[in-house]
């Protein structure tokens, strides 16, 4: 089986964490064993307690894990740093809100065989079209008609930081051509970081659904709604903010 590393980027709540890895482990984890755990443990949303909860969590699993603890919440700088930490050849990126809808086989890695697929990311649940994808994820402009809001999807290779199955040398080269203060997944196709969309554009993002049907399922979106967190953008920066 192809050796990977896990890499995890976490923030301070243990609750989520341990149902992502439970999940994971469930469906992966158990039969596909990571050679090396990387987690980036941003001090964001909890507390201390909630800090050593969830390193309690990780070391509990993954005893030998690599754990950072940065002073300061960043994620474009933990994405950074958890790929730049990588050996292996491919790379199991996970945050720590997903949850997996069943079993994802080894045969995952085959995917590979072909060398412009870079990136393998499970489907997620919402709508996808594989015929306008083409089972690749590109990147979506869109065109109102009559209202109506209607994706065209263009050649632009679309890379992403939702779970998904990296090659290891892709990872590493993309993450030292990142800018840690922007968000990374915007910086391979928003013209804010035209070193590493220039890098990537020859690649492929396989969208993995050997059902067509959605793989995983976000369980951070409840969660930030009763405690009215939205995710904002700006100038291709993501940060947490309060509801008003």
């Amino acid at each position: 089986m192809a050796s990977f590393d896990l890499c995890v980027v976490a923030s301070r709540r243990p609750d989520l964490l341990a149902v992502t890895l439970q999940s994971f482990s469930d469906h992966f984890f158990s039969r596909c064993v990571p050679a090396r755990v990387f987690v980036n443990l941003d001090p964001i949303f909890g507390s201390e307690d909630d800090h050593r909860a969830v390193v309690s969590i990780v070391r509990a699993r993954f005893s030998a894990a690599t754990v950072f603890e940065p002073a300061t919440a960043g994620f474009g700088a933990a994405v950074k740093r958890l790929w730049s930490a990588t050996q292996a050849d491919y790379v199991f990126h996970l945050e720590d809100d997903w949850v997996a809808n069943f079993d994802i086989s080894q045969d995952i890695f085959n995917h590979f065989d072909d060398r412009r697929i870079q990136q393998v990311s499970f489907h997620r649940n919402e709508n996808w079209d594989f015929r306008k994808k083409g089972r690749f994820h590109k990147k979506k402009n869109y065109l109102r008609l009559m209202g109506v809001k209607l994706p065209i999807y263009t050649s632009m290779p679309q890379f992403t930081t939702s779970p998904s199955i990296l090659r290891g040398e892709f990872a590493r080269a993309a993450a030292s051509l990142m800018d840690p203060a922007r968000d990374p997944e915007k910086q391979f196709y928003s013209s804010v970081n035209i070193e590493l969309e220039r890098f990537a554009k020859p690649f492929r993002n396989y969208v993995y659904s050997p059902s067509s049907a959605p793989v995983i399922r976000d369980i951070g979106i409840e969660w930030r709604e009763a405690r009215g967190i939205q995710k904002i953008i700006r100038n291709a920066t993501s940060t947490w903010e309060s509801a008003p």
